[in-house]
């Protein structure tokens, strides 16, 4: 769709009745602002798998109500990513109140990762208190998207190995949030990536963290006199 009331002609392999429909949600869709693309392959997805016309039609209105939802929890503000991934969260089972729960975590953050994961988590059958708990600590810990998405595969290898989804999720979380923790410098010391000198300062007295020439053993100082050698090697008279 390009414009109101122009149909896509993607649309045209729907029966008219069902397209005609099915547009105008789409048009309401881009009048709040919503994203439209997902709701055409919505459609193009129930004509691909063969439902009726009233299915296509319920799918793509379901859809449409849950992204104005997300959008809603999630605030104006929020990106197409966060609005589908909030949309996923809903179906999966999330209310809309627990939505508004993890945005405010980190305000002003992009969360749609996290809507992921989270949603994801309740699909692998973590109940869905369990799911938000470890996704708001991984989010209050300063988590990456990369480390929450390594968070959920190493859950799912877990829960397909056997392990109870719960003890999966709360034991990976807590280890996530250990390597987390470890990396933060204590007290603010150093710059993460620093290393220690041997004897534990950051820097040697010179400030380039190596000791001077003359405290290296077997090293003669030039301010000094010269070494007799050992009785041993002296010649005699």
């Amino acid at each position: 769709m390009s414009a109101q009331g122009v149909v896509d002609p993607r649309l045209a392999r729907l029966d008219a009745r069902t397209r005609t429909v099915v547009v105008a949600i789409i048009d309401s869709a881009r009048a709040q602002s919503l994203p439209v693309e997902p709701l055409i392959d919505k459609a193009l997805e129930g004509a691909a798998k063969r439902a009726t016309g009233p299915q296509i039609i319920s799918a793509v209105r379901t859809f449409k109500g849950q992204m104005a939802e997300a959008r809603s929890a999630l605030g104006d503000n929020s990106t197409e990513r966060e609005v589908l991934g909030g949309a996923q969260a809903i179906r999966a089972g999330i209310h809309v109140q627990q939505l508004e729960g993890l945005r405010r975590v980190r305000p002003g953050v992009q969360i749609a990762t996290a809507l992921t994961v989270v949603s994801d988590l309740v699909t692998r059958e973590v109940p869905i208190e369990n799911a938000l708990v470890v996704v708001s600590e991984l989010m209050q810990a300063s988590a990456s998207d990369d480390q929450l998405l390594q968070v959920r595969s190493d859950i799912e290898t877990d829960i397909l190995s056997g392990m109870p989804p719960a003890i999966a999720a709360a034991g990976r979380a807590k280890a996530m949030e250990q390597t987390l923790a470890a990396s933060t410098p204590p007290n603010g010391a150093g710059t993460p990536g620093t290393l220690p000198s041997p004897t534990g300062s950051l820097r040697g007295s010179d400030g380039t963290g190596l000791k001077p020439p003359s405290a290296v053993s077997g090293a003669r100082s030039p301010a000094g006199p010269p070494t007799k050698p050992p009785v041993s090697q002296r010649k005699r008279p």
